[in-house]
């Protein structure tokens, strides 16, 4: 039997730039990505790790920053050049805020073992090539590098943050908790009944194994299929369609694969924030998504733009989006065939075209807006990097959370730890 393995829903190459000891060095080309609790060392961690290593015979380090909570699962032991990177995490419940070791945050155990395979951690092993495929753009970005893609990798990009969105633990948990509306639930009922799935909770961990699995353009002629099911009434969709996945997942990856990919660089003197549901937050009105947003690092966050938003095929809904032009911009493209000509179809497209991006400064109010999605759709846990901005980020967000949100949570004592810890900065 496999050995039992934490599995992260964020990536850790994403959540160790939380951390104050992570620097990005222009010699450190080896970058690698793993979503289990097992840590993999390379000569980039020797040069972008802590000085504090594991100690004793399998590298076992005791916690830090406070006491672990009784329902943590323990620590497995670690490799003996584990390297450490702690990082604020806020947990709602219990209002503490400690620093926690990324190897057992924002996560959970076993997430993604499969016990109708053989080798039951294949889905993390197909889950770890695709972040690595994806840390590769992502690593450019923190970097200051050049921003290009081809079509290819794009639509490998666009299926990692799709997936970042439907792996998480609210996503999961709504499968878990049956928390569905009374037509979604009846349309997973009939994807069961022809799927042969016997449990609703098996669902989420069946369309993530397709989604993970299946080609991009595959899933793509799958979003075509379902939507030539009804082409007069989408709605209907949902009752006619049968196939490999529950539609309502397929619809929502197809929708998103269309949306434009825009990269946000947060101003100086503003950080992003993370929380446990922030892949899977947005910006929308009426079911209509404007804004999706992935967030990389404290500094960048990946944008998906909805297409008809950005060309102005939505702007009679009542209300219009929080972000203005200024945060969209169109890559560069280079065709390989050729400039396109004006009646031009998919055929004058090849998947070695090239686009290019550049960086959008993000002003702090914008900043402030996105941590504001955040913090009013979190769950359990928030992480910063900055106190003095996540400081800001509240005060922002109890400013505008009456007329803009409607969870408006109370985050008096945390606002208030963040300020004595200033305190004691300046003092010192």
């Amino acid at each position: 039997m496999a050995q039992s393995q934490f599995h992260h829903y964020i990536p850790r190459f994403i959540l160790k730039t939380f951390a104050d000891n992570f620097t990005l060095t222009t010699s450190d080309t080896d970058f690698i990505a793993d979503t289990t609790g097992v840590f993999k060392a390379t000569d980039s961690d020797v040069r972008l790790g802590s000085s504090k290593r594991g100690k004793g015979k399998h590298g076992k380090r005791g916690h830090q920053g406070g006491t672990r909570p009784p329902t943590e699962p323990s620590r497995p032991s670690r490799p003996s050049r584990y390297f450490s990177y702690n990082i604020n995490v806020y947990r709602a419940k219990g209002h503490s805020n400690e620093l926690n070791d990324i190897a057992r945050v924002y996560g959970l155990e076993d997430m993604y073992r499969d016990i109708n395979e053989h080798d039951c951690m294949k889905f993390e092993k197909l889950l770890s090539k695709l972040e690595s495929s994806s840390s590769k753009f992502i690593r450019k970005i923190w970097s200051g590098e050049d921003l290009s893609l081809t079509r290819a990798q794009l639509a490998d990009m666009k299926k990692f943050l799709c997936i970042m969105m439907y792996r998480g633990e609210h996503r999961r948990g709504q499968y878990y908790d049956g928390m569905f509306d009374m037509m979604t639930y009846m349309s997973i009922a009939k994807h069961m009944e022809h799927k042969k799935i016997e449990r609703v909770q098996d669902v989420w961990f069946d369309n993530l194994k397709w989604l993970i699995e299946t080609p991009v353009d595959e899933i793509m002629k799958e979003f075509m299929i379902a939507f030539e099911a009804a082409p007069n009434d989408p709605l209907s969709i949902i009752g006619k369609y049968l196939g490999p996945i529950h539609v309502t997942e397929l619809l929502d990856f197809g929708l998103m694969v269309y949306n434009y990919v825009c990269i946000w660089e947060a101003e100086e003197g503003s950080e992003f924030i993370l929380s446990e549901g922030c892949f899977g937050s947005f910006e929308g009105f009426m079911g209509i998504c404007f804004h999706n947003f992935f967030i990389v690092s404290p500094r960048y966050a990946i944008v998906l733009v909805n297409r008809q938003y950005m060309w102005g095929g939505i702007d009679d809904l009542p209300r219009k989006s929080w972000f203005g032009d200024h945060l969209h911009a169109n890559p560069e493209t280079v065709y390989v065939k050729g400039p396109l000509p004006k009646n031009h179809t998919s055929s004058n497209f090849s998947l070695d075209d090239v686009f290019k991006y550049r960086r959008i400064i993000a002003p702090k109010k914008d900043v402030y807006t996105v941590n504001s999605i955040f913090l009013d759709a979190r769950r359990k846990y928030l992480t910063y990097k900055s106190s003095a901005c996540m400081y800001r980020s509240l005060q922002y967000y109890d400013k505008v959370k009456k007329r803009m949100f409607p969870n408006q949570h109370d985050y008096t004592i945390l606002r208030r730890k963040l300020f004595a810890d200033m305190n004691r900065t300046h003092d010192s």
